[in-house]
């Protein structure tokens, strides 16, 4: 069974906010999910093409009244 990690990432400037997001995936290890939230549009739409482009993830994004949380699991 793996960890249950979470990363906020709202009060991040870009490029930071991606580049702990990268990071964090990277220390992923099989079995691992990951919720992040995110204020910023832009930067999930960054973190989408990012998590798109790793074949050894599944990724949800949903939005709430006030952010945006992105689900990453490790195969």
């Amino acid at each position: 069974m793996g960890r249950h990690l979470h990363i906020n990432l709202e009060n991040l400037p870009w490029p930071v906010n991606v580049l702990k997001f990268n990071q964090a995936v990277y220390d992923m290890q099989p079995g691992d999910d990951m919720l992040a939230t995110i204020n910023d549009a832009d930067v999930v739409g960054n973190l989408q093409q990012l998590l798109s482009s790793q074949a050894e993830v599944d990724f949800d994004v949903f939005q709430t009244n006030i952010d945006y949380r992105i689900r990453v699991t490790k195969r």
